[in-house]
């Protein structure tokens, strides 16, 4: 992660030359190299279940994005795979449209992310680096905005009744086979699900499936929002690779990001 976001405001020539850098290391990031990390053995701990500690994604800059024609795509990624997500978009309900475009439109103002608050999920990426004990798992983030963690039971736990809506909700994990189920409630409503306009309400429910096969971790989440959604929003599933980085470093203190292009509003470059 940059040390500071000097470099977002400028995105545009900060754009451009990360994307060029992420090209030559692509070569690194091949299909064949991930397939034979999944064909690796799954380790696993004491009580049978597939392990997921690790490194699994670092970040090397703040996103990045590059335009093409009049779409923005975020390109991003770890030291060795080179990564151009794109986690599609939900189907808001018709009535909604006329808000998403508003947000859309006035984001460098209103997007909660763009002046140093909490990215929320599944905006925040997935995981970073785990930790995994028999009673849970702890999921750290280094964020454009801060580094953000989880702690996550696995043992039965139920979600708490009485605690309030935060960024990064209230998770609870069920194991279903190999693969972590990880339900999540009481999101706070000010968050993105994503960049431009993705809002959600505060019944909002998120389910992560996480498994891993060797040294690969796929995470593969929905969102589901009948109040504001047609039906359940699918990302694309993300195959990540084990790092062997263990680094997760302090962030930078943050900056009101996007200032220099509030009155153009031409900057949308936090889409995960």
């Amino acid at each position: 992660m940059l040390r500071t976001v000097t470099a977002v405001i400028c995105c545009a020539l900060v754009a451009v030359a990360l994307v060029m850098a992420s090209a030559e290391a692509a070569p690194q990031g091949t299909d064949a190299a991930v397939a034979a990390a999944a064909a690796k053995p799954t380790p696993r701990t004491a009580d049978g279940r597939p392990d997921l500690s690790g490194m699994w994604y670092r970040r090397v800059a703040g996103p990045v994005t590059e335009r093409v024609g009049k779409s923005i795509v975020r390109v991003a990624g770890t030291p060795t795979v080179p990564d151009r997500y794109d986690p599609g978009r939900p189907r808001y309900k018709p009535e909604f449209f006329a808000k998403v475009k508003e947000l859309t439109d006035d984001q460098i103002n209103v997007d909660p992310a763009f002046h140093c608050g909490p990215p929320g999920l599944p905006r925040i990426g997935p995981p970073q680096r785990i930790f995994q004990t028999p009673r849970e798992i702890v999921i750290l983030y280094d964020d454009l905005n801060g580094n953000f963690f989880r702690v996550i039971p696995i043992d039965g736990r139920k979600h708490r009744a009485s605690i309030e809506p935060s960024s990064l909700g209230d998770s609870v994990g069920r194991w279903e086979g190999d693969t972590l189920v990880v339900e999540v409630r009481k999101l706070l409503e000010d968050t993105w699900l994503g960049d431009n306009g993705l809002f959600h309400t505060e019944n909002t429910k998120i389910t992560e499936r996480l498994t891993r096969k060797g040294d690969t971790l796929t995470w593969d989440v929905t969102v589901e929002d009948p109040e504001v959604f047609v039906a359940p929003w699918k990302l694309n599933p993300r195959t990540l690779t084990l790092t062997p980085s263990a680094e997760i470093e302090e962030a930078a203190f943050c900056e009101d990001r996007g200032i220099a292009d509030r009155v153009t509003k031409d900057y949308h470059g936090n889409v995960r």
